[in-house]
Formats: structure tokens, C-alpha cells, sequence
């Protein structure tokens, strides 16, 4: 007798969703056919050329203001690099690295925007949509590359979001303030802490919560696996400051 199927959950198979059909838009449309590059390295090359391109304004939109309103969602949903990492069939326990490790990832955002500096001054030039194309792929072989072995190696598909991801670590700076977050609803939590057993960027989910605030954690990329599992539903995803009219999105996934 064959074993029935596990079906998704909802809340992952939508995330899933949204994050393979922009992959597919960002490496179909902007990457292969159109051969622009979206990483924070053109914005480097673009800018000290003088030239305010898809890279900027992406950039601008998507890791820097954005935050802002939609805390680090793009990581959570949209970016093209965890859509690759979170369909990984990892299977030995999560080995979670302490949090000064989180550092390394500034490391890695000062080398994407130093390395091309770097390339200009020895007379580089990556405006083309050849040599754009070129830097994108292998930039993004280099990234999955290290993403995979860190993955399996720690047991953890995030773990390079966690700890080397540039674009992550720009979007620290503002997501901590942003108007959307992970929020108490009026329902009582018991502490069970199954928001943190579920968080992929190990997020101190329940020391917000039992404090009465909002999940403002750098590392939240609003995945809402948190909200999902919650046994007590307990959780949501709110707009502005916590008050008794919040508008709460949690279950409507």
C-alpha cells in the first residue's frame, strides 16, 4: 500500500510560489533576454559610470527604501538566489552558528561593493550587456555554490542569507523600522516557542512577543512560517504601530 502524499502547507507553497515565478521573471526577463545585471555590483559599475540603471533603481526600491515599508519581505518572497536555497533537500539538524557570525555578511557587502571598485580602477568595464551578463553569472555561480555547501554542511538552507548575504545586510539597516511586521494579536500565547522552532532565520520570535512587541529582529524576512504554525493562532502580520485596530493578515495565506 503506498504512503499517502504530504501536501504543503499553504503558507509555504505560496511563498514557494511567489518565489520561483520572480525567479523565473528576474532570470527569464531581466538576466537572459534583456542581459541586465540586478546585483549590487553594477550599481557600483553603473554609478561611477554615470548611469542610473535597472541595478539602481532595483537596489533603491528593493533593498534600500523598501525595507521601510515591507521590512526584508524581498528575502522572504521575491529573491531569486532563496528561491534555489529553500527547495534544498536538507535533512540533518539545523546547526545554528552564534549570532556574532551575522557580522560576516557586512564583510561580504563591503567586498561586492569594494571588488568592483577594484575592477574599475584596473580598467573594467561592465556597461555592456555582454560583460554585464558575464560578471551576473559569476557572481551567481559563486553565490549558489557557496549557499549549497552551506546548506548542507550546517543543515540549514538560509544559512547564507544569514551569514554572507550583501544584499541582506543592506537591508538590515532599515528593516528593523519597518511598517509591516510579525505581531501579538489579542489571542494569549502559552510560550510553546514552535515560532522560533519554525523561524529559518532563527529569530527570537517569543522574546518580542512575551514583551508585548513588535518582531522588529533584522533577520526577519517576514516568511510568516511563524504565523502558520502559531498552535494558538496567536500571531499576525500587522500594518504600523500595534494598536487594537491593526489590520491583521496572518491567516489569510
Amino acid at each position: 500500500m503506498s504512503k499517502p502524499v504530504k501536501k504543503i502547507k499553504p503558507v509555504i507553497s505560496t511563498r514557494l510560489a511567489f518565489l520561483i515565478m520572480f525567479t523565473l521573471f528576474y532570470w527569464g526577463f531581466h538576466f537572459v533576454f534583456h542581459r541586465t545585471n540586478l546585483q549590487l555590483s553594477q550599481v557600483v559599475f553603473d554609478l561611477v559610470a554615470g548611469v542610473f540603471t535597472g541595478a539602481v533603481i532595483h537596489v533603491v526600491i528593493a533593498k534600500a527604501f523598501g525595507p521601510l515599508l515591507f521590512g526584508r519581505g524581498f528575502c522572504g518572497w521575491v529573491c531569486w538566489n532563496a528561491s534555489v536555497f529553500d527547495i534544498l533537500p536538507v535533512r540533518r539538524p539545523k546547526k545554528k552558528l552564534p549570532e556574532k557570525y551575522y557580522v560576516l555578511k557586512y564583510v561580504t557587502l563591503a567586498l561586492a561593493l569594494g571588488i568592483p571598485l577594484l575592477l574599475i580602477v584596473l580598467g573594467f568595464n561592465f556597461q555592456g550587456p555582454g560583460a554585464q551578463f558575464k560578471w551576473l553569472v559569476i557572481e551567481n555561480a559563486l553565490i549558489y555554490a557557496i549557499g549549497l555547501v552551506l546548506a548542507f554542511v550546517l543543515g540549514d538552507r538560509r544559512a547564507f542569507c544569514k551569514y554572507l548575504c550583501p544584499a541582506g545586510a543592506l537591508m538590515t539597516v532599515a528593516s528593523p523600522k519597518s511598517v509591516l511586521k510579525v505581531e501579538k494579536n489579542h489571542l494569549k500565547c502559552n510560550k510553546c516557542r514552535k515560532c522560533e522552532e519554525v523561524c529559518p532565520m532563527d529569530v527570537p520570535v517569543l522574546s518580542y512577543i512575551t514583551a508585548n512587541q513588535r518582531v522588529s529582529h533584522p533577520e526577519c524576512i517576514l516568511c510568516a512560517e511563524c504565523v502558520k504554525h502559531c498552535p494558538k493562532n496567536c500571531l499576525t502580520v500587522g500594518i504600523g504601530c500595534k494598536s487594537n485596530t491593526t489590520p491583521e493578515f496572518g491567516r489569510s495565506y
